[in-house]
């Protein structure tokens, strides 16, 4: 791989080559100056100009990773992902040693996502290319995306294998096996060997203060969060999880203040308006608890549980015909949401159709036996025995309505 630098360290080579070599690193010293530009361009939102500057770059040294990394950068920036992917992949062959561009590359497969028609096309590749890299992390990402989690781990074990000093798979195993509730054995070990091999991964840390948090090793998970702001001060999602722990301690004030630090970073982060809703329903300001989870599901219309706690919020206010119609909308958007059903048989009961809250009632129980092994009848009267709601960070609405009558 040829960069800028090592041209610039070439001292003894005959004449001819020499020429060709000043070439080459005026070439170079042109294409760090376009990215440069470039990159400030793109700090200051003018993304086509700074897409101009980058090609530019590519032009002048086509062996220059970084060139083809900040072009990467932005295509995100333009929502063109599979141009990113191109150009991120093309920084990774000159460059093995990227670790940005690996970050964005695994980053931009879990924003880009894939339809189940896509497994034939990965399929494909890794029959061709079994000692490819990427096409197992390719083919991890997106069964990991249909949560298709065990299969994942494979395809993540399997990249694993070829490149074992990779922090961004370790990264994505951790994440597979935190999604299975493995914390202790598996997801934390996970985490810190990412973060051994590259400490300014704000992802991993992040993730493991999530894992050290389910663990309820609150110290440790503080920790964590504090070396992902040091990392990256504008990381919302830290905000959020502090908010979720001072409704933990009952200091709503203190949670409202961070999820509004959480949405002055990223105005569109569904789990701040969220948990707003939950503080603003648990102090009964019904209608600010509506506004909120209204926001989430104009930014995410398959927000299930906000569209849930809108039918709760309903049914606690005693709108019983609204509450039924924000139930139906619950189902339409997850046919077994086990909860809906349930507050539905409620509303079907209190107004006194007891056939249909029956057939509510009857659907709640299959469903909890198939997710759970367990009769329903076995659990508490809110569908949800008390060790799991123990382990969520908040109660949910429907939790909520039923400890607060």
């Amino acid at each position: 791989m040829y960069t800028c630098r090592m041209m610039k360290n070439i001292s003894s080579v005959n004449a001819l080559l020499m020429i060709a070599l000043l070439i080459l690193v005026t070439g170079c010293e042109k294409a760090e100056n376009h990215i440069e530009i470039g990159k400030a361009l793109l700090e200051q939102g003018k993304v086509e100009e700074a897409s101009v500057e980058f090609k530019k770059a590519v032009e002048d040294a086509p062996h220059l990773a970084e060139a083809y990394f900040s072009l990467g950068n932005a295509y995100v920036k333009k929502q063109m992902l599979d141009e990113a992917i191109k150009n991120y992949r093309k920084a990774i062959d000159l460059n093995p040693e990227y670790k940005d561009a690996y970050k964005k590359l695994t980053d931009t497969f879990t924003t880009i996502g894939s339809p189940p028609t896509e497994f034939e096309k990965r399929k494909k590749r890794l029959d061709e290319e079994p000692d490819n890299v990427f096409a197992h992390l390719d083919m991890g990402v997106f069964l990991h995306s249909l949560d298709q989690t065990e299969k994942a781990i494979e395809e993540y074990e399997a990249a694993l294998s070829l490149q074992p000093d990779n922090p961004f798979i370790y990264y994505n195993l951790a994440v597979a096996y935190q999604d299975m509730a493995l914390f202790e054995e598996k997801a934390i070990p996970l985490y810190l060997k990412s973060i051994e091999l590259d400490p300014t991964y704000d992802k991993a840390h992040y993730n493991l203060a999530v894992s050290y948090l389910k663990t309820n090793n609150l110290e440790s998970a503080m920790q964590e969060y504090g070396k992902t702001l040091e990392i990256n001060p504008n990381y919302a999602d830290v905000y959020v999880d502090y908010g979720m722990i001072s409704i933990k301690e009952k200091d709503f004030d203190k949670a409202m203040g961070y999820y509004d630090k959480a949405l002055e970073i990223d105005p569109k982060s569904t789990a701040a308006h969220y948990q707003k809703g939950i503080v603003y329903a648990i102090q009964e300001k019904f209608e600010e608890a509506l506004a909120e989870n209204n926001k989430v599901l104009e930014i995410n219309p398959e927000h299930t549980n906000a569209q849930f706690n809108i039918a709760v919020v309903y049914h606690k206010k005693g709108d019983l015909d609204r509450a039924l119609q924000e139930y139906n909308k619950v189902l339409l958007i997850d046919r077994i949401y086990e909860d809906a059903y349930y507050n539905r048989g409620q509303v079907y009961a209190s107004m006194g159709d007891n056939p249909k809250a029956y057939n509510d009632y009857i659907s709640y129980s299959r469903i909890v036996k198939a997710k759970t092994g367990r009769e329903a009848a076995a659990l508490a009267l809110r569908g949800v025995d008390k060790e799991k709601v123990e382990r969520y960070m908040i109660p949910s609405f429907k939790d909520w309505l039923l400890e607060h009558e």
